[in-house]
């Protein structure tokens, strides 16, 4: 078994993970980042397709400065966000992020006479290098920074548990290196979970494999609150076939250089949504996409997994290959471009809420934990955002080592505990005739159907219902066939199977727990989108016992949704 000792610990290396460790490393404090995959090459953050452009930053007017916040504190968390917060982020956007991007190098695409290309319209964004893949030029700029400032790393390691002190405060991580199978102590003063909020829990998703909930499970089990878990966001319109394309998306945002977007059409041949036409403010229109196609499936005309269609035939090829990559896919599924649509389907996206956090330093509610990017539960993920949290975790965690940190260590009975679970499930290597990935399919199907765009308590309960029989039922048939340590992914579906099964309970419970429509959760039962009772954070806490609920109200700073109830579908936003 090995063992490190390190000041901080960032779990996770994505926007703010890497962000993080960068302001760290300039405050001169090295910390060590464990990446479950490779840093800059794993990730939601790599699959970034736009910038967007705050406040009066690029020549933004100051209708589009506001329109910009507007959207942010509207359509990407439904009111569900501290503004003052969002004021601060969108300020170091504008004033830091984007000219500190470029001086390091990032590529903003420009036309031929050097001007940075950006989107029309209300709100305005560029590209690192091309729409659609911005994500790419941008984590390999942080890798290559990361690598030039010296910082430690442990890549294709996974973090399986937080460490508690005797105190009860986070020190240290338990960690799997899955290439050698050595099972790792870091010890640290300050943990960093950055472990994204995108995760693939559902039959359908944008998350990538490694992507299991790690850091919602691992936060749970040391005693942090969690925080609007119900809140998913959708992809509308991802590529319904072959199912390994699934997130690839026809993007319905604003196209830089031009005035159109994608359209969306019902299986009948009627268009049903075009962003430009029908909402222009909506920049990422995913919310209000999604509130028209629910008409459609409800009026028989288009399915969730499909059966509607989706492209660009209004558009000219020449407009959307200059500055996108959007043409791509259509032809590498033999379609014609831009003639021909193809069939999309709904894809589990961006999960809105996570682990509870103080905004202003990012600390979660056990000591010695802090939460960065999209596993918070205060904003809806993007990029700069998940880029600002890192920044504000490191001045955090900066000034709390300076005013010292308790000496207890960690009881060995917390290792051992760790060590002998993940044993356990390595060997089950004899009895069982079900692999890993098939229990994984089997919870992520319960998922799609019982707790997917459209839900209601009675489907809910089932899914939990269905979550018990699986637990029963599946899990002693779980066979791994391989028997070895080194790059054993088998056991690795095993341990992510586990966090996978905790977090799709909590994230259950909670949407049992939110009584009203909002945005993107749509709940049959309760269809109306109540502000008098709901404009809340939805905090889930641990008890010695289970789990209770609180409601903690949010400030309307700045917009305000202008209205008490009404039906969800009928919000614009």
């Amino acid at each position: 078994m090995g063992s490190v000792v390190t000041d901080v610990a960032i779990v996770g290396a994505g926007g703010a993970g890497c962000y993080a460790a960068l302001c760290l490393k300039k405050r001169g404090i090295t910390p060590l980042i464990i990446c479950k995959g490779l840093v800059g090459k794993s990730g939601a953050s790599l699959f970034a397709g736009n910038l967007v452009i705050s406040g009066h930053g690029l020549g933004n007017t100051d209708e589009q400065a506001r329109n910009t916040a507007e959207f942010l504190i509207k359509y990407h968390n439904q009111f569900l966000i501290d503004q003052r917060w969002a004021r601060r982020c969108g300020e170091w956007i504008e004033n830091v992020y984007y000219p500190e991007l470029e001086e390091a190098g990032l590529y903003f695409r420009r036309d031929d006479a050097g001007q940075m290309v950006t989107s029309p319209g209300k709100i305005r964004s560029i590209a690192a290098n091309v729409q659609g893949n911005s994500g790419v030029p941008f984590m390999d700029l942080r890798r290559k920074q990361i690598i030039r400032a010296g910082i430690p790393r442990l890549e294709e390691t996974v973090a399986t548990a937080l460490l508690r002190k005797q105190d009860g405060s986070v020190g240290g991580v338990f960690c799997l290196d899955t290439i050698s199978g050595e099972y790792i102590i870091v010890r640290a003063n300050a943990v960093v979970l950055a472990t994204g909020y995108s995760d693939r829990l559902h039959a359908r998703s944008t998350g990538t494999r490694e992507m299991s909930a790690d850091g919602i499970a691992m936060a749970w089990r040391v005693g942090a609150s969690m925080v609007n878990l119900e809140m998913q966001w959708w992809h509308t319109n991802d590529i319904a076939h072959p199912p390994s394309w699934q997130r690839m998306q026809i993007y319905p945002n604003p196209m830089l250089g031009s005035e159109k977007s994608a359209r969306m059409v019902n299986a009948q041949g009627e268009e049903f949504f075009n962003q430009q036409v029908d909402d222009p403010l909506a920049y990422g229109p995913y919310t209000v996409q999604l509130k028209a196609l629910t008409k459609q499936v409800r009026a028989g005309k288009a399915r969730y997994d499909g059966g509607y269609y989706a492209g660009f035939d209004n558009c000219n090829a020449e407009e959307v290959e200059t500055y996108t990559t959007y043409a791509k896919s259509f032809k590498q599924l033999g379609l014609r471009f831009p003639q021909d649509l193809v069939e999309t389907a709904v894809t589990a996206h961006y999960r809105q809420g996570g682990v509870d956090v103080d905004n202003t330093t990012m600390r979660a509610s056990v000591p010695g934990l802090y939460v960065a990017g999209g596993l918070g539960g205060h904003s809806n993920g993007l990029i700069a955002l998940a880029t600002y949290d890192g920044k504000v975790v490191a001045e955090a965690v900066a000034n709390d080592l300076g005013q010292g940190c308790g000496e207890s260590e960690i009881p060995q009975a917390s290792i051992d505990a760790e060590e002998r679970r993940l044993e356990q499930l390595l060997g089950k290597c004899t009895a069982g005739d079900i692999s890993p990935a098939r229990v994984k399919q089997a919870l992520r199907q319960i998922m799609w159907d019982k707790a997917g765009v459209e839900k209601d308590e009675n489907s809910l309960n089932a899914a939990l219902d269905d979550i018990d029989q699986l637990r029963i039922e599946l899990l002693p048939r779980m066979r791994l066939g391989y028997k070895g340590r080194n790059a054993n992914y088998e056991w690795l579906d095993a341990i992510d199977l586990m966090n996978m099964i905790d977090a799709c309970e909590l994230i259950i419970h909670s949407s049992i727990e939110r009584r009203e429509s909002r945005g993107p959760f749509m709940r049959r039962d309760f269809p109306m989108t109540d502000n008098t009772h709901w404009l809340t954070a939805n905090v889930m806490v641990k008890t010695d016992n289970g789990f209770r609920f609180e409601q903690r109200p949010y400030e309307l700073a700045f917009f305000e949704p202008g209205f008490a109830t009404k039906d969800n579908l009928e919000v614009a936003w």
